[in-house]
């Protein structure tokens, strides 16, 4: 079975618990077609296994799904309800679909794509549902489109995602905490001369004039940003933006190319969600990895426009090169 099966369960249900995605992922046998990718960092449940991590954070970045941590056992995810992202292509106007979907859902927008003379794609990707991508001529055609298949539309979708975001750097996205206690903590600090996590201790943490740290014991997980001896709970891309940031000579680590309209980073440099989600609507596409493996290779965004490029640079605190 595929990730498909997986998302068309989620859109029957429309909600439930980390316990019943975790059922389904293993009822479906999904193992077999499933590739794990990237760090678990971001995951708040440490007991989740790398495949159900994978298909987690795979479904939400492209808009399929949201996940809460801590939201109570009926309503630790929700499925996005169907929609279509627009934004302006290199080549006329796109339409990604994202949210519920079902067979009937799905022939009601290929039968309206059809009727306004736009084209349908659908596109395969391991680990992911297929993406199905709507291209027009006009923004008003993609409009009649969602319009005649009861699809919510939102509009220059990436731009507006983007606008709604805070900074890496802005105080709301860190909550204040306490160190943990105890000698068994596997303690590690990113590296942000290499883009590594490497070994250290807690005192390293106590004394970081400004670190991000990860704290594991058991199926105990932490990430902390660290700064004089005040802790702070953080999302672990966020906090490792907000440290090339904090660094004294900052690092710069994203490019973009222009000519190809390609964003890259390095792949240990992974966007949060929302703005990975963001670049992932200019095109559809998931990123591609280019070099060797995860910590040495980049990672790609196609078809990501100037404009857009230079909002995520500026929520990541980066200058584009």
């Amino acid at each position: 079975m595929s990730a498909n099966s997986l998302l068309l369960w989620m859109s029957a249900r429309r909600h439930g618990s980390w316990a019943q995605f975790r059922a389904a992922v293993e009822e479906l046998h999904l193992e077999a077609d499933v590739e794990t990718d990237g760090e678990g960092d971001d995951a708040p449940d440490q007991f989740a296994l790398p495949l159900y991590q994978t298909l987690r954070f795979n479904l939400q970045r492209v808009g399929h799904a949201e996940f809460f941590a801590g939201a109570g056992e009926g309503a630790e995810w929700r499925v996005t309800p169907p929609s279509l992202a627009v934004t302006r292509h290199a080549r006329g106007w796109l339409g990604v679909v994202a949210g519920a979907r079902s067979v009937s859902v799905t022939d009601r927008l290929r039968s309206a794509a059809a009727t306004h003379g736009a084209e349908l794609r659908v596109l395969e990707f391991a680990s992911y549902p297929d993406q199905i991508v709507i291209t027009a001529n006009t923004r008003e055609t993609l409009t009649a489109v969602a319009e005649r298949a009861g699809f919510l539309l939102q509009d220059d979708a990436p731009a507006a995602l983007l606008a709604s975001l805070p900074p890496v750097d802005d105080p709301s996205v860190r909550y204040q905490t306490e160190l943990p206690f105890g000698s068994d903590w596997r303690i590690d600090r990113f590296s942000a001369d290499d883009l590594v996590w490497r070994s250290a201790t807690l005192d390293d943490a106590r004394t970081a004039p400004a670190g991000l740290f990860r704290f594991a014991l058991r199926h105990q997980g932490h990430v902390l940003f660290c700064c004089r001896g005040a802790a702070a709970r953080i999302p672990a891309q966020v906090g490792k933006y907000l440290v090339l940031r904090q660094r004294r000579h900052r690092r710069q680590v994203l490019r973009y190319d222009a000519q190809k309209r390609t964003l890259s980073m390095p792949a240990s440099c992974r966007p949060p969600f929302l703005v990975e989600r963001a670049l992932i609507l200019c095109s559809g596409l998931p990123p591609s990895y280019e070099g060797s493996g995860l910590r040495g290779g980049s990672l790609q965004y196609p078809e990501i426009p100037q404009d857009i490029a230079a909002i995520a640079a500026a929520l990541l605190r980066q200058e584009l090169r």
